[in-house]
């Protein structure tokens, strides 16, 4: 019973963030964006190493770009000493709004380009999605409220790496212009 009040709640602050929500979008790709944001569940080792993997070649490649990590982990006790910022259910309101210095460092910035990697819904970093004033944001597909200028519709099985894979396709197929409105994208 509690999980489901629980729900309804979280439900209805998604509902408010997203009409809260005003922010200027502009297509952007990897290369045109200057500062990018990647969320994703640091839960499983496999899955932080492949972020880690992508935010270092991100890194590598184009020097001059700012790329930031926040990582949500499903469990009570942070991870320990981790190569980025995380945030565990101890960080989570009655809610499940998710609270803490981490988030709000990451909600502060304004990202470019915002990348949701984590291959099902999970609410703690689908609200940090819904409230982060990025000008582009790219997840997975979900079934739930979300602001997700692109959604990509990946099996989870096949992994962060096979997300990354695709979303390099389609990122490739955009040319953003500054002549174009991003309505008409």
């Amino acid at each position: 019973m509690l999980q489901i009040l629980r729900t309804a709640f979280f439900d209805r602050l998604m509902r408010q963030t997203l009409a809260k929500q005003n922010r200027r979008r502009q297509t952007h790709t990897i290369d045109s964006a200057h500062s990018i944001g990647i969320l994703f569940d640091a839960t499983n080792e496999k899955d932080r190493n492949e972020v880690l993997e992508f935010a270092n070649t991100l890194k590598e490649a184009h020097l001059e770009k700012k790329v930031r990590l926040l990582g949500f982990v499903d469990i009570k006790n942070p991870l320990g000493q981790t190569l980025f910022p995380q945030f565990t259910q101890k960080e989570l309101r009655w809610n499940g709004q998710p609270s803490g210095e981490t988030v709000d460092t990451f909600l502060s910035e304004k990202f470019d380009l915002l990348l949701c990697l984590n291959g099902v819904d999970i609410p703690p970093v689908a609200w940090i999605a819904a409230a982060a004033p990025a000008a582009m944001k790219i997840g997975t597909h979900t079934d739930g409220p979300n602001d997700f200028d692109l959604m990509l519709e990946t099996p989870a099985q096949k992994g962060i790496q096979y997300f990354v894979d695709q979303l390099d396709l389609y990122l490739e197929k955009i040319v953003p212009s500054g002549y174009e409105s991003t309505a008409a994208l």
